[in-house]
């Protein structure tokens, strides 16, 4: 091939991956019903949608490199070419590998149960312009079905500018062949307000509460529920009918089979961040969580608190029974309470689970900590937020509480 045809050749595709980029991110954009911030989202869509053309990019570099088709690339030397294939390989694994490279991870904690309960832990889904494909939530699910846990426990973070339609993109979840406990996050209770005209009428067609009852995901809020060691969904007729049928054949059989099913193993508490949006709100918020905490504080089975945020446990009683366990996720925030709480010594590592107690490979604070009498288990994490990339493998915290 000639000099020009080849020059000619890297212009066009050049311009392609170009006008690939900025037209693709600017409809999902428009997608993701954005009245606001639109710019600050289609350049975050536009580094994602990048990151899919690297490999295209590193061929082009090699071309005009060895051709010296341009003379300002024609200088580099070879470590340099090396070393930018090098960050645009990273650039892809970042954005596209890594956040599919799901794992699970098995912990051990004591509560002083009456009898193990196992629970999957989720956190930070965020679910909307990176996350939330039908692929992704298909792989989750699927992992979620195959595990022998007896409920599944999400910290809230669901979503990060979601489409309007959340039952449709939430669908999936209702494959989920477990009971499922939920709190929302400041962030999931901030996207109604946040998504709307300038008239004020609301983008998104369903609230996320909402969406819950439709996929049989039980959103506790703020209040207390038992429990079970194993759970049915209330929502699930098909389950009572089953159980009505086969009771008239063994009623023995069925009737030790609800007695196991029933009993009370743990109370599960949902602690959650309201968005301050006016003063009767922050009052009414501050009567329900007085409530909530006068309720864990005189629970008199072992107490699990679900919260979106690790510094909700500074507003629990002082009195509470004696080591609860809080279970939160690993956003940003929550890290730099983290760091601030062992400066000042409020928290520290649990001696009892050292295993437990690693950082991720970039020094994010997961795992097992002690605060007074309570524990607190900090959740890596699955979805991404902000800027596309994902250092750390999207998890799933299996939990063998004791």
């Amino acid at each position: 091939m000639t000099d020009p045809a080849l020059h000619t050749l890297i212009t066009t595709t050049s311009a392609a991956l170009l006008a690939y980029i900025a037209l693709w991110s600017g409809l999902q954009t428009f997608n993701a019903n954005l009245t606001k911030r639109f710019m600050r989202i289609w350049v975050k869509l536009a580094l994602y949608y990048a990151a899919y053309t690297m490999p295209v990019w590193a061929v082009l570099l090699i071309m005009v490199w060895s051709q010296e088709l341009m003379p300002m690339l024609a200088q580099l030397s070879l470590s340099a070419v090396l070393m930018a294939i090098l960050m645009m390989g990273l650039y892809f694994y970042t954005v596209i590998v890594q956040p599919n490279r799901l794992r699970l991870e098995h912990h051990s904690i004591d509560l002083d149960l009456s009898t193990p309960l196992k629970v999957a832990v989720l956190a930070d889904l965020h679910i909307g312009i990176y996350g939330g494909k039908p692929r992704h939530i298909r792989k989750l699910v699927s992992t979620i079905n195959a595990l022998s846990a007896d409920a599944v426990l999400i910290t809230g973070d669901w979503l990060y500018y979601p489409s309007a339609d959340l039952v449709g993109q939430l669908m999936l979840f209702k494959g989920v062949n477990k009971p499922v406990y939920t709190v929302m996050s400041t962030s999931d209770l901030r996207y109604q307000s946040m998504n709307t005209t300038k008239q004020g009428q609301p983008l998104l067609e369903d609230t996320l509460a909402s969406t819950f009852d439709v996929l049989d995901i039980n959103y506790i809020d703020q209040q207390c529920t038992s429990l079970p060691l194993k759970c049915a969904r209330a929502t699930n007729e098909q389950l009572v009918v089953n159980q009505s049928t086969y009771r008239t054949n063994n009623q023995d059989s069925v009737e030790q089979e609800n007695s196991n099913t029933n009993s009370l193993v743990a109370v599960l508490c949902g602690w959650q961040d309201v968005s301050k949006q006016s003063t009767d709100i922050e009052t009414s918020e501050a009567t329900d969580k007085a409530m909530l905490g006068s309720e864990i504080a005189n629970a008199t089975s072992p107490v699990i608190i679900l919260a979106s945020r690790f510094d909700s446990i500074s507003d629990l009683p002082k009195s509470l029974q004696p080591r609860p366990l809080l279970i939160t996720g690993a956003a940003k925030a929550i890290q730099k309470n983290i760091l601030l709480a062992q400066k000042q010594n409020d928290i520290r590592r649990s001696s009892e689970q050292s295993a437990l107690l690693c950082n991720s490979r970039m020094g994010k604070q997961r795992g097992l900590y002690q605060y007074a009498s309570a524990q607190i288990f900090v959740s890596s994490g699955i979805g991404t937020r902000g800027l596309p990339f994902r250092f750390y493998r999207p998890t799933i915290d299996v939990l063998t509480i004791r």
